[in-house]
This record gives structure tokens, C-alpha cells and sequence, in this order.
């Protein structure tokens, strides 16, 4: 099964899963202004620095989550965690910080974020051709 498409993005379709939300996560993360350092398969699931300031950074340890409330069903520790990476934020009560990639992608995923491809650029001289 796949999720919704996503325009323009390093994953063609919305996760489906945490391991989906763990790939996005690393293809946007210099975006997001992070920098990740490991990934691992135990918890907590990455650990990355974040620029917080113009020569400054803050380590941070990641829990990657399809949905924010899963970190509850998994039952990790929050001491063993400073962040939620989630598609779904559905843990409004939440006491640590979480991203939710899903109200993201379409804010980093614009034109201008983006770099242009060869086709971009045929298309462009496909339409100038036409015109003219």
C-alpha cells in the first residue's frame, strides 16, 4: 500500500510507516536544519545536532514515529528522548517537542527550495519554443 503523493519530494509517496517517516526525515533534515549523526535500531532511533544560532549547535536524541501517540505504545522512556519525529502528530499532550512531517513537506517542498532538473529546464524550452 502507499500513501499520498507527494509533489516534488525525495519520497514519492507519503510514509506509511516509521521507516518511511525515518527516510524522510534524512532526506529533509539539512532543510529542517539538522544534522544527523547516527541512526540506529534501538532506541532512541537517531541522534542529530541542530542549529539552533549562527555558530551553534544543539545535540538532540530522535524518536522517529508514523504517529507521535505510538511513542506511548512502544513505552520509551521520555528521559531517554528530547524530540518526536512523526508523519502524524496525534499526541496533542505530548511533553516533548514534536515535528510532524506531514504539515511540513509542502512549506520544503516548494519550487524554491528545490533544485531545477534537466527536465524543468526541457519543459521550459518546450513552452518558449511553442510560443514563438
Amino acid at each position: 500500500m502507499y500513501g499520498p503523493l507527494l509533489q516534488g519530494c525525495p519520497l514519492v509517496f507519503a510514509p506509511t510507516n516509521e521507516a518511511g517517516v525515518l527516510y524522510l526525515f534524512g532526506a529533509l533534515s539539512e532543510r529542517l536544519g539538522f544534522f544527523v549523526l547516527l541512526v540506529q535500531a534501538g532506541f532512541p532511533d537517531c541522534e542529530a545536532m541542530r542549529v539552533v544560532a549562527e555558530n551553534r549547535l544543539q545535540r538532540l536524541k530522535v524518536e522517529v514515529e508514523y504517529q507521535s501517540r505510538n511513542f506511548l505504545k512502544h513505552m520509551h522512556d521520555l528521559k531517554g528522548c528530547d524530540m518526536i519525529v512523526c508523519w502524524e502528530h496525534n499526541w496533542p499532550e505530548c511533553p516533548l517537542e514534536v515535528i510532524e512531517l506531514k504539515s511540513l513537506v509542502g512549506q520544503y517542498l516548494t519550487a524554491d527550495h528545490l533544485p531545477r532538473t534537466n527536465a524543468d529546464e526541457k519543459s521550459k524550452n518546450l513552452t518558449t519554443d511553442s510560443d514563438g
